[in-house]
């Protein structure tokens, strides 16, 4: 069977090249290829790496992590945390690999209708989306096509938000979100993002607390907390080169904040995997 045989009918908000293009952009190179040509790449994707020892704990954070920028509507961060927070974690279903990736896109559904909720999506949109891609998923007889759909069902998702969603976010959150992705080792208090925005502090936080459901300050040092879990996971970055990397005003900074997050200091996180080893 050719890649053009077991590339999927997608009927969807996105089009083609907008999925060649997140692909490419969360495999860290340039995709020029064709859909059935980038199906193919699937099994050896960065996005898809199916880790069989994590913990649900660090499975629930990182879809935390996807279910944020999906009721946000905010495609362009969910590329980029993707990108950056390589692996895809799937808790372990089968030793069966096309029943794993059909498992993987079934796991993953429910937190996308429950964060596509949260951004005001109908809850019969949400479900008709993530059904479609469930369904080519069961459909495809390709271990890879099932895997590689993961990725366009979170895309359509958070597009769907943006686009249809009733709790449409004003541009200026988009803004501040952008602003502080781009600049997190500069200084990103209320009073300084919002005076780069061209705002006033109250506006800017009234706003992003009023649309997100976070603080801007618990956003920033969650962004931050990001970062500094994945310098620990795939550098050899000391603590203190870590809270510089990740705009923490401190080490001590960087450990209080960390600690509240995943309730290990980054010390402990990183000695994690060698105990887990």
């Amino acid at each position: 069977m050719s890649a053009a045989e077991t590339a999927p009918s997608m009927n969807t908000l996105l089009t083609e090249q907008e999925i060649i293009d997140a692909i490419g952009y969360v495999n860290k190179s340039h995709a020029e290829d064709s859909m059935a040509q980038i199906v193919t790449y699937s099994k050896n994707m960065q996005f898809i790496a199916v880790n069989t020892d994590v913990s649900a704990r660090e499975i629930s954070e990182q879809y935390e992590g996807f279910a944020s920028y999906i009721s946000l509507g905010d495609t362009e961060g969910l590329l980029h945390f993707i990108r950056t927070d390589m692996p895809l974690m799937e808790p372990k279903t089968s030793d069966d690999p096309l029943t794993q990736g059909r498992s993987a896109v079934a796991f993953l559904s429910s937190t996308c209708i429950e964060a596509a909720r949260r951004g005001g999506l109908p809850a019969v949109r949400s479900f008709a989306i993530t059904q479609h891609y469930m369904s080519l998923a069961n459909e495809t007889s390709n271990e890879e096509v099932a895997h590689y759909l993961m990725l366009p069902m979170m895309l359509e998702l958070t597009k769907a938000v943006r686009e249809e969603g009733e709790a449409r976010m004003h541009p200026l959150s988009h803004q501040a979100m952008n602003y502080v992705r781009s600049h997190l080792t500069n200084q990103l208090d209320g009073e300084s993002v919002a005076g780069e925005l061209g705002v006033s502090r109250k506006t800017l936080c009234t706003r992003f607390k009023n649309e997100t459901g976070e603080t801007f300050a618990a956003y920033v040092r969650r962004l931050r907390v990001e970062r500094a879990r994945r310098l620990l996971d795939t550098t050899d970055y000391d603590i203190a080169q870590i809270a510089y990397r990740t705009g923490f005003s401190s080490q001590s900074h960087l450990q209080t904040a960390f600690k509240h997050a995943t309730g290990l200091t980054p010390r402990e996180w990183r000695m994690r995997e060698i105990r887990e080893i």
